[in-house]
């Protein structure tokens, strides 16, 4: 992650490209009494300046039964999925605190007809540029489009470094973001903060970005599925669950829950009580710099 660096550093090697396993078909909608409103949970054209809602794309079997991916995961993966390829060819893109290595998930950059530049803290990533977040060495307006995911939370200042990502972005440029909320703490170095949805749209309007759209990834139910997860895949080279045959019992059995989590957020409508939309994994985010 970047938070801290002391210098400038570039590094280059050929990666591997994985693939990704495309998501099963879509489950059935009745969960337990709750209505099935999928018509109006279909996310509606982009409305600048209110919270959009959309009915989650389900978790392909692979992943659901995997113990080490999360829904936290899947939306990512997700959201990604969805907006890259809106992105034109040939464009330059930062991927920002990106993984050219060891990459999480089933979404590869590498896989899309665009010039990808991985900047990251850590020179075990490969990057091209190992560099501070808050102190991109790179002009300003140098890139069509700018990924940030999953870093915010582990820099001391988010503030300054999307001013920053700001700055390199080219003016009518794209910018991805995805942070975490109900997630656990986890050091990358370093883990700082949470923060709402107002928070990201106050400092991205305040940065100079506009049409911002933000989109809550997951609700109640895939908190709940998550940190159950969690617990149990730090625990799954313990006990019973040193046993394949459990963790394979345990991985089926958390990925109906997934899979099931996913169904239920769907069903969770703007009309109704608050309390299961209050709750998320966390936002993705798109923005365009004026």
């Amino acid at each position: 992650m970047l938070t801290r660096s002391s210098g400038l550093h570039a590094r280059r090697m050929e990666d591997k490209i994985v693939p990704p396993t495309h998501g099963s078909a879509p489950l059935p909608m009745t969960v337990f009494g709750l209505r099935n409103r999928t018509r109006s949970l279909v996310r509606p054209a982009r409305k600048h300046g209110i919270m959009t809602y959309r009915k989650f794309s389900p978790i392909a079997k692979p992943q659901a039964r995997d113990l080490g991916y999360s829904l936290r995961r899947h939306f990512v993966d997700d959201f990604h999925l969805r907006h890259i390829p809106g992105i034109s060819q040939g464009s330059l893109v930062l991927d920002l605190g990106g993984n050219r290595v060891g990459k999480r998930g089933i979404f590869n950059i590498d896989r899309y007809n665009i010039h990808v530049i991985y900047a990251n803290l850590s020179v075990a990533k490969l990057p091209h540029v190992q560099a501070d977040a808050a102190a991109l060495p790179f002009p300003e307006g140098l890139f069509d489009a700018v990924i940030c995911s999953e870093l915010l939370e582990h820099v001391p200042d988010p503030v300054h470094v999307v001013t920053e990502i700001h700055r390199v972005t080219r003016r009518k440029g794209t910018v991805l973001i995805c942070v975490p909320f109900l997630n656990r703490i986890h050091g990358d170095p370093e883990d700082y903060g949470r923060y709402t949805d107002r928070y990201w749209r106050r400092v991205l309007e305040r940065a100079g970005f506009t049409e911002i759209s933000i989109e809550k990834q997951g609700l109640f139910w895939s908190v709940l599925v998550d940190m159950i997860r969690d617990v149990t895949y730090s625990r799954s080279h313990q006990g019973v669950l040193r046993k394949q045959w459990v963790r394979n019992l345990v991985g089926a059995t958390l990925g109906a829950a997934k899979s099931r989590a996913l169904q239920w957020d769907g069903c969770v409508h703007e009309g109704d009580s608050g309390i299961l939309r209050s709750f998320t994994t966390g936002f993705g985010i798109e923005a365009i710099k004026s």
